[in-house]
């Protein structure tokens, strides 16, 4: 029945425009956003991406601060490698000292050969260092590490390598000294390289877990919140058509009082 006092036709054109608008309005700030879940919509879903984004970030630190490690435990081992072939050096010139018939000349020539190379190694000892932090020196304490979501650490052993000390050698006896402390310093040495490899091989495996766990959270946290861009612009497109004959059908609407008032002309 059409009335003068209750157009009907009007208020469903207007309550059609109304909720046209409000989806227009949702589909364009998702659009905008790039995501499908928020708060005021669905809390669960919330609740969960929210989650997930800390567990991504946990991950992304723990294998972050296990790549770092990773940096300075190479460093060290490159040192210690290059000392270990440095060390065959030293006892070759030991050797050569321990003739007891060189030339005062010569001995001193060797002696002064022999503590550079020494100097060389603890150099090189004192510098492998990377962001701070020398795993050879014993001058810190051993590294706990972030292991991921679980919190469980890996730990990066800090190895106290003493410096090499060797004064002039004068005869066989020296020497033999001499060979002595060099021998006890490469066991040391050996004992920090072995460490070194084993805690390597450690963070490697567990910064790979970290990274692909983190990676495989990531993927999950798209699936939930990530927006499908296609079908949100394509109902963006129809919304707004939507709003279009909702505007038409109420301007349609709002003339059947006029002309039913025209009857009475």
């Amino acid at each position: 029945m059409t009335s003068i006092s209750s157009n009907v036709s009007a208020l469903l054109a207007q309550r059609f425009l109304r909720t046209n608008a409000s989806e227009a309005a949702e589909t364009q700030s998702r659009t905008a956003s790039g995501e499908r879940v928020q708060a005021t919509q669905d809390a669960a879903s919330f609740a969960v991406a929210a989650s997930a984004r800390g567990d991504v970030k946990a991950f992304a630190a723990a294998a972050s601060a296990m790549q770092g490690a990773t940096a300075a435990g190479m460093v060290a081992v490159s040192a210690g490698e290059a000392i270990v072939g440095r060390l065959g050096d030293v006892r070759a010139k030991l050797a050569q000292l321990a003739d007891e018939s060189l030339a005062p000349k010569s001995r001193a020539a060797l002696n002064a050969e022999l503590a550079a190379s020494v100097g060389g190694i603890n150099e090189q000892l004192a510098g492998a260092t990377f962001n701070g932090i020398n795993l050879l020196s014993g001058a810190g304490a051993d590294k706990a590490l972030p292991g991921g979501r679980d919190g469980s650490p890996a730990t990066l052993r800090d190895n106290d390598v003493r410096p090499l000390s060797l004064g002039p050698v004068g005869g066989v006896a020296d020497a033999a000294g001499a060979l002595l402390r060099v021998d006890a310093f490469r066991q040391s040495l050996d004992g920090a390289l072995r460490n070194l490899g084993g805690d390597l091989s450690q963070l490697r495996a567990r910064a790979e877990v970290a990274q692909q766990t983190g990676e495989a959270n990531s993927f999950g946290l798209g699936a939930l919140v990530n927006v499908d861009l296609a079908r949100e612009s394509a109902s963006l497109a129809s919304l707004q058509v939507r709003q279009q004959l909702s505007g038409t059908s109420m301007g349609i609407a709002n003339q059947t009082p006029s002309a039913l008032l025209s009857l009475l002309r």
